[in-house]
């Protein structure tokens, strides 16, 4: 007799996960559930699991680069960005940065970790808080990751990212109370607009890319500064 697994595995880890284009699997699914068993078994979970995975974070940050949880138990090892990945990021968060100055809210980089409900903790690559959001927001000396999903979130593709997954975490962010989501693919000269009630546009070698109505007045030369950039 043949022994047969007892728990279901979760769609992320048997799916395809690679589309035409996607070079490499990147990010690695890692099935994290026997560990994360093991750590709810001494107490650590919810909060305390935030701090456990930031110390994890930063204890690997220079042999692997980024690490992320999905609710579905899958530990998202990221590499570490090359120069001209780096780059972009940096290019990116500066503008939103001016402009939040002026306007208000806060703009954080890839850094921010937010833990939104059934569990995903995300770090995306560029991210804005707005005024209400801040106004709400009561942080406590329990608070290691953000526990709310940030008005506006940013990703921005590697030359080995998948695009399946990319997407996956797209909608997991609009799905958990972001009002926009920009997927910025530089290899592709594409940038996928993501809202809350709406099937995701698809803009192809723009110029420029607007956030009106929802951050007025952003708006971010994606051709100069990241397509063109070399």
């Amino acid at each position: 007799m043949v022994a047969k697994p007892t728990t279901e595995i979760p769609a992320i880890f048997v799916e395809n996960m690679w589309v035409d284009g996607d070079p490499t699997p990147s990010p690695i699914h890692l099935d994290f559930r026997p560990v994360l068993k093991l750590l709810a078994d001494v107490g650590i979970e919810g909060v305390k699991l935030d701090e456990w995975l930031i110390d994890l974070n930063e204890a690997n940050r220079e042999l692997v680069g980024k690490l992320e949880l999905t609710s579905e138990g899958a530990l998202l090892i990221s590499p570490m960005q090359s120069k001209y990945g780096s780059k972009l990021e940096g290019e990116f968060f500066v503008d939103l940065a001016v402009w939040a100055r002026d306007y208000g809210g806060e703009a954080h980089g890839a850094r921010l970790g937010i833990r939104m409900t059934e569990d995903d903790r995300y770090a995306p690559d560029a991210a804005w808080l707005s005024p209400e959001q801040l106004a709400a927001y009561t942080p406590s000396e329990e608070t290691w990751l953000l526990d709310f999903c940030p008005y506006f979130v940013v990703e921005i593709l590697s030359r080995n990212d998948s695009q399946a997954s990319a997407h996956r975490k797209m909608q997991v962010y609009i799905d958990h109370g972001a009002m926009l989501g920009w997927l910025i693919d530089p290899f592709r000269r594409r940038v996928h607009i993501y809202r809350p009630g709406v099937d995701p546009l698809a803009l192809e070698d723009p110029d420029t890319v607007s956030a009106d109505p929802d951050l007025p007045g952003f708006v971010f030369d994606v051709r100069s500064r990241i397509f063109d950039a070399q």
